[in-house]
């Protein structure tokens, strides 16, 4: 077999945390589909099954802009599809074992279409006990790429058609900030726009700083211009993405970012603003203020409080307690009386009895 050792390297809490010293890069021309891979598609299907969060929902539609840029068209019927992606989520071990289930099934379809190009991406194939299992158990896989790395998806599949073996790239390095990238977006009015990825956090019942990586906050201005590329498509609103979009822009030098760009947004006219996802430690007033002051920005949060007890938050490192949980949900509900809440709690947390 293959040695793919250099290819992958799987998570390290020490490597995890020392990323932060290396620098990101942003590029507005990383992007590029090989002249011989135009129009490779034309007349040929693709299909991808999204498990997982907005962050993944968001990457499929990135996935799907490529392969479309590429000549492929969309089929929701896996059976006649050229290209198959299964674009996947580490965060829970059901949704895990639900990708498995459907790489077993995608076998018989491999045996009768034996051109069909089979692939695996997203979290899952940033965890190196998951592709050791994909080597060793399911042979009908022909490409493996993770998180930071989507934007080669022309020159992965061109090395899956050639090659007879399987092709893996999983960078454990920092993924760079990549700009030129086309989209095909699943609503025509509602759009979900990347303002940072990654998470600096390291709660201790979290994957994602080891699959997503470092927190890396986009330009401003990039952002300000999809969302006014948005509007001119007719577009009404639009769902601010990040792990913990009240860290946006601390990488980037900014002291209030997250509030600057949401007044950024807000003032572009789009008709309608939600974001996800807050961490309760890091929520300023100014956040509330421009949630006040623009009615564009919906009176609503998500506000994940994990559990109700000290001890629990201390050892999921959570970093904030009960009554500091309270204090921000007080403040909030008393400056915005229609505010909405919804949030997330574990229940069950070892050894929580």
């Amino acid at each position: 077999m293959k040695d793919y050792s250099k290819y992958f390297k799987g998570p390290s809490l020490k490597d995890a945390r020392s990323r932060g010293r290396t620098e990101v890069q942003h590029l507005d021309d990383a992007f590029e589909i090989p002249a011989d891979m135009v129009g490779i598609g034309k007349g040929q299907t693709y299909y991808i099954q999204t498990y997982g969060c907005q962050a993944n929902e968001r990457d499929t539609e990135t996935l799907s802009g490529i392969l479309e840029m590429m000549g492929y068209t969309h089929t929701d019927e896996v059976k006649q599809a050229d290209v198959v992606l299964l674009n996947t989520c580490a965060i829970r071990e059901n949704a895990e074992e639900k990708v498995f289930g459907k790489i077993g099934y995608l076998k018989n379809i491999k045996k009768t279409r034996p051109n069909l190009i089979f692939g695996v991406c997203g979290c899952m194939a940033q965890e190196e006990v998951v592709v050791n299992k994909i080597l060793e158990k399911f042979p009908q896989v022909d490409l493996i790429f993770g998180t930071h790395n989507i934007h080669r998806l022309p020159v992965l599949l061109k090395q899956a058609m050639l090659e007879k073996e399987l092709v893996l790239e999983v960078w454990s390095k920092e993924g760079d900030v990549i700009e030129n990238l086309p989209s095909h977006r699943a609503n025509n009015y509602k759009a979900w726009v990347n303002i940072m990825y990654g998470c600096n956090k390291f709660c201790t019942y979290c994957i994602v700083p080891y699959t997503r990586g470092k927190e890396r906050s986009r330009r401003m201005s990039d952002i300000i211009r999809e969302v006014k590329q948005l509007i001119q498509n007719g577009g009404k609103e639009v769902i601010l993405l990040g792990q913990n979009v009240n860290a946006y822009g601390k990488d980037l030098g900014m002291d209030d970012g997250f509030t600057d760009l949401l007044i950024a947004v807000a003032e572009t006219g789009i008709e309608r603003i939600r974001f996800y996802s807050s961490s309760p430690r890091d929520y300023s007033e100014s956040t509330i203020q421009a949630m006040l002051d623009h009615p564009n920005i919906m009176p609503a949060l998500h506000l994940p409080v994990q559990s109700g007890s000290n001890e629990v938050l201390r050892r999921m490192a959570r970093g904030y307690t009960v009554e500091q949980y309270k204090e921000v949900f007080d403040r909030l509900k008393s400056k915005i009386p229609n505010i909405t809440f919804t949030t997330d709690l574990i229940v069950g947390f070892p050894p929580e009895t």
